[in-house]
């Protein structure tokens, strides 16, 4: 019996955003605490607002002005109609990947005061309310893009036009990740370098002036950010399954078939019901000692849930008496197989970020122990377990695109598909690969509920130290700090895994699209069996045009391969900028307040969050530049096949590089943690001094530059798609 997938699609979208709301609500009824904690909670939401507010102006003007530029584009390659239709979906792009970052922040806001009033009952009740606040984010963020997604497809019946979704999505991603980013770690290593290493301050104590801009840090970048960031992850990487789903079946079928477009965004949608099962589960779980259990053995319940659910979806669709024409029984096993590889490939990276930044991994302790001998060795160390722990996601991830590749073509042999593909099961292997990546998002609300609740419990060990809450609730919030530092790593490394997995479909759908635009197919809604044919032998013909001993491509390439050093680089500098002038700031009012350094006068703490701020909002514009400058300009003078090199080389170098610096950094964090919890001599000596060296260190590489490297990537590929019928007319072919 036939139906409308999007009909499915849609109501669980809007499902999940109801969910969020009322988590947020659930959040809302919780006390708040004493007037102390109160009016640190009310700094840090006010500082959170005001810097998210002028963000957000700044992140409008751009985007409208590349929506213009978009507009232009096809006015003068294909026709202003089709170019306005990509510049209104480029805008909803951005307004609902801001819309999710908002959200975030505001579910952030709400819950972290509130979790630090509930360690007055237990640990337990502190985590509950925690892991309720990174609910909301992680439902909202999945059921957003969703539905966007969906109602666009409604709408417009081409996923070509919703790569401008795709596209603003990334834009505002970069902006949210990599400004918050500029902004937390500013703070966070201003007041660090200053308060604990120069007058052993204790973290977020009430007089280190920074103290309040390292909190609202936690929201804009850890939250706000990720909010964007993972809302992008999942709306490019959908878009790319949908774009091979649509080519695919043009060439199979001679026409559009609904259930090979739009199965990427059937499996998402069963990722939001295995989602609310995980959530309840991390909710209710009561007895542990390790304060990672309860989300891990939810995301556990919401992964064999997931999996339960993909399994009926395949099998209703691509069985023997499934939608699709040609369906077969040996042929569901194998693109069910496919999604199994992904959702595998996603649990094992939760365990290799857990084996090289949990609180108490061995690579942690190793540089805890090191740093006895100063901070160089503290560097040294975190680096080298950075640059070693590259090595297992990769090879994961090119394991599960080996094994999805192959099960893809099987699907094309058993589904009696070859003939149509001229038994060239390539294609095949292409959609297998996009299904192994949903198969990795399928759990990906659960992954985002864990990243989530980090800075909220990072925000309530900070306000319970800055009210002076009793000794009893700080111990019972202290073990939360560590569990955030690995949640946050945990995702980003979760991120780059699917960033990652996807890189074959984001690059095969770009290549899909080029050959669409080749064969002059542009009104989706009346496939000729001519076009389709034409379709195949372009498709067919492109090959030839990315062969490597071709310059563009090499030169594509090799620019694409230095882009993530540049931006990496380029943001990094921008947070040395922002702390150099925290330090500074703090470094006067601990001289100029009479009073502060004994606690009987109040610092400003509002001249702090301004430097951020006013960095952050200035500096972010020039790396966040990059990534839209460079395929433009590359593809304007070289054409399309220079700039597929140049997503390609910018994927390969970013991949590991992004790994190294988010959990090398990781590392050097939770090892500061692990000798502030008593280990080598503790607080305020030698040892610990050359931990929180190496923590500044690593905070721009774990939560500025890394996690906004994955966005690059889905930025560059969203661009390009976009801009496809501007490098066709390159200036210079070689």
């Amino acid at each position: 019996m036939a139906f409308d997938p999007l009909i499915l699609t849609t109501s669980l979208a809007v499902a999940g955003v109801i969910a969020a709301i009322f988590l947020v609500l659930s959040v809302r009824k919780y006390p708040k605490g004493n007037e102390k904690m109160i009016a640190i909670w009310t700094a840090i939401r006010e500082g959170s607002n005001a810097y998210l507010k002028r963000q957000f102006r700044t992140i409008a003007i751009i985007a409208i002005i590349i929506s213009l530029v978009i507009v232009a584009a096809f006015g003068a390659t294909v026709n202003f109609i089709y170019g306005s239709e990509i510049g209104l979906s480029f805008l909803l792009g951005v307004a609902f990947s801001l819309f999710a970052a908002y959200v975030a922040l505001y579910s952030a806001t709400n819950a972290n005061v509130r979790s630090t009033a509930a360690a007055e009952k237990s640990t337990y009740e502190a985590l509950k309310v925690a892991t309720l606040g990174g609910g909301a984010l992680g439902l909202v963020v999945i059921s957003m893009s969703l539905l966007g997604l969906s109602l666009l497809y409604a709408v417009f019946r081409d996923p070509g036009i919703l790569a401008g979704f795709g596209f603003g999505a990334s834009l505002a991603a970069l902006f949210a990740q990599l400004g918050g980013g500029i902004f937390t770690k500013s703070a966070d290593v201003g007041a660090d370098l200053v308060g604990k290493v120069e007058e052993n301050f204790p973290e977020d104590d009430p007089r280190n002036p920074a103290a309040i801009a390292d909190n609202v840090g936690d929201n804009v970048g850890d939250e706000a950010g990720r909010g964007a960031d993972l809302f992008e992850s999942l709306t490019a990487e959908n878009l790319g399954g949908m774009i091979i789903g649509l080519i695919v079946s043009i060439i199979l079928f001679q026409g559009i078939n609904v259930y090979y477009v739009t199965m990427p965004l059937i499996v998402r949608s069963l990722g939001i019901v295995a989602t609310f099962v995980g959530l309840a589960v991390a909710v209710f779980e009561k007895k542990f000692k390790n304060p990672i259990k309860p989300t891990r053995d939810g995301l556990l319940v919401a992964s064999v849930i997931a999996a339960i659910l993909m399994f009926v979806a395949t099998w209703y669709v691509f069985g023997p008496s499934g939608l699709t024409p040609s369906g077969s029984a040996l042929g569901a096993f194998a693109l069910y197989g496919c999604m199994l590889s992904g959702l595998a490939a996603g649990l094992l990276i939760v365990v290799y970020t857990e084996f090289y930044t949990g609180s108490e991994a061995k690579p942690v302790i190793t540089i805890a122990e090191r740093s006895k001998s100063g901070p160089a060795l503290t560097i040294m160390s975190g680096n080298a377990v950075g640059m070693i722990s590259s090595g297992l996601p990769v090879i994961t991830v090119a394991i599960t695109l080996l094994i999805s590749f192959w099960l893809g073509e099987q699907l094309a042999g058993f589904s009696g598909l070859l003939p149509a593909l001229s038994n060239d099961p390539f294609l095949g292997g292409v959609y297998g690969t996009t299904m192994a990546a949903m198969g990795m998002l399928s759990t990906a609300g659960i992954v985002l509920t864990m990243d989530g609740l980090g800075p909220i419990v990072d925000n309530a060990g900070g306000i319970a130290e800055m009210s002076g809450a009793p000794e009893v609730i700080r111990e019972r919030i202290e073990p939360l700090d560590a569990l955030g530092n690995t949640t946050k790593a945990l995702t980003k490394g979760y991120a780059m895994g699917s960033a990652a997995l996807a890189s074959l479909l984001l690059f095969q759908a770009f290549v899909l699209e080029v050959a669409r635009y080749q064969a002059k197919i542009l009104d989706l809604t009346t496939i000729t069996a001519a076009q389709a044919t034409l379709l195949g032998a372009k498709l067919s013909s492109l090959g030839t045009s990315l062969a490597l001993n071709h310059p563009d491509v090499v030169i594509g390439a090799l620019i694409g391969a230095m882009l993530p050093f540049v931006f990496s680089g380029t943001a990094i500098n921008a947070v040395s900028v922002g702390a150099y002038r925290m330090v500074e700031e703090v470094r006067r009012q601990l001289r100029e307040i009479p009073g502060l350094r004994e606690g009987t006068a109040k610092p400003n703490y509002a001249a702090a969050v301004d430097i951020s701020t006013r960095t952050a909002l200035r500096l972010m514009v020039v790396p966040g530049a990059i990534p839209v400058v460079a395929p433009l300009v590359v593809g304007v003078f070289l054409g399309w096949a220079a700039v597929g090199a140049l997503v390609v080389g910018a994927t390969i170098s970013a991949i590991p590089l992004a790994i190294m610096m988010m959990w090398g950094g990781a590392a050097m964090d939770n090892a500061k943690k692990y000798v502030e919890m008593g280990h080598f001599g503790g607080k305020n000596t030698e040892t610990h001094a050359a931990t929180v060296v190496g923590d500044t260190v690593g905070d721009p590489w774990k939560d500025t530059a890394g996690p906004s490297l994955h966005i690059l990537i889905k930025l560059l590929n969203t661009i390009s798609l976009v801009f496809i019928p501007l490098f066709l007319a390159a200036i210079i072919i070689l």
